[in-house]
């Protein structure tokens, strides 16, 4: 009895024994970090949330969280009294979302008005590229689109790999937004062939000095559309017979035959003067070769009109089909595209 008891007594103490808190994930930081700013507790509030947006966690993070982050840390910060650190959580998200802009319904005026001064003393641009574009005809082009986070200078360039510019794209003003377009061709207007390029964007904060730069790597290749195959000739079940068989033509022969030798037979039919061998070999011969002849005539295959044009269709049918495919077989071959993929942009800040 006071066995059972004790395990009793252990197993009541080892559920009620604390357990290990669970690991919290970057989304769960930020969740507690705004309520702790919503509460007023701003030091926990500012831990929480650089927790959230450390490197080892940021990655975890969605856009969406990590720019919530970014704009409750400035806010904690400007309440903590650290302006540095708010204007750099602020200049951190203008950077990666150049169009994000603060609710003022909830953050109060000195939030709102140091994340205005951040934006527009930061001269940068977000780039949005499609990740593939063919360039085939003359109206195709690649789409760039540039997001600014204040209006500044940009200048848009495609580069060779070895640095050397391929193409000016734009170089002027830009105020909330702007699109570049590139056919694909180089200053002197001929395409591009397959190789590597570069998109270079520079942000220019004085007009001259260039405070950040953009990189979109470009991946450029030459592609033809597949040809069509060639139609395949007509089956011979359905051609029709031409011609009809022949009989044996030994019907003729005889009739030809028996009238020889009747001529023969009957000499003085013939020839009434009665001395007419010759005459009357030749009048037999004749009929014979004419029998011969109607062996000929009789075993010789009869065409048939009718089947000879309906056969006749068909081929001339093919060969239409034969003509249209070559014919846009050599289109296809003349058709090149130029394909582009872009990958991922890469930001980096003038010293």
């Amino acid at each position: 009895m006071t066995r059972r008891a004790g395990l009793l007594a252990l197993v009541i103490l080892s559920s009620a024994a604390p357990r290990p808190a669970r690991a919290q994930g970057p989304a769960d930081l930020v969740t507690r970090g705004v309520q702790a700013y919503q509460s007023l507790d701003y030091d926990s509030a500012a831990t929480l949330l650089r927790g959230a947006l450390a490197p080892a966690a940021d990655a975890g993070l969605p856009d969406s969280m990590r720019a919530r982050a970014l704009v409750y840390l400035g806010a904690t910060e400007v309440f903590r009294g650290r302006r540095d650190s708010a204007m750099a959580a602020f200049r951190r998200l203008v950077l990666a979302d150049p169009r994000y802009r603060l609710d003022q319904l909830i953050f109060p005026p000195e939030v709102s008005n140091l994340f205005a001064e951040v934006r527009l003393g930061t001269k940068a641009v977000s780039v949005v590229v499609a990740p593939r574009t063919e360039i085939r005809g003359p109206g195709d082009r690649l789409v760039v689109r540039l997001y600014a986070t204040s209006s500044h200078d940009v200048a848009a360039a495609v580069t060779r790999a070895n640095g050397t510019t391929l193409r000016v794209l734009y170089r002027g003003a830009i105020g909330d937004s702007l699109e570049i377009l590139w056919d694909g061709r180089d200053s002197a207007g001929v395409r591009a062939d397959s190789g590597q390029l570069e998109l270079r964007i520079a942000s220019r904060a004085s007009g001259i000095r260039a405070t950040r730069l953009v990189q979109v790597p470009l991946d450029l290749r030459l592609a033809r559309r597949d040809t069509v195959p060639w139609p395949r000739p007509p089956a011979d079940s359905l051609f029709r017979p031409e011609h009809a068989a022949g009989g044996s033509g030994l019907g003729a022969l005889a009739r030809g035959g028996l009238a020889a030798g009747a001529v023969l037979a009957l000499p003085r039919i013939v020839a009434p003067s009665g001395d007419a061998s010759g005459a009357r070999f030749a009048v037999s011969g004749a009929i014979a070769l004419s029998g011969l002849y109607g062996l000929l005539v009789e075993r010789r295959a009869r065409p048939l009109a009718a089947n000879i044009a309906a056969n006749r269709a068909i081929r001339d049918g093919w060969r239409r089909g034969a003509e249209d495919v070559r014919a846009r077989n050599e289109a296809l071959r003349r058709d090149v595209a130029l394909v582009i993929t872009a990958r991922r942009p890469v930001a980096t800040e003038s010293q």
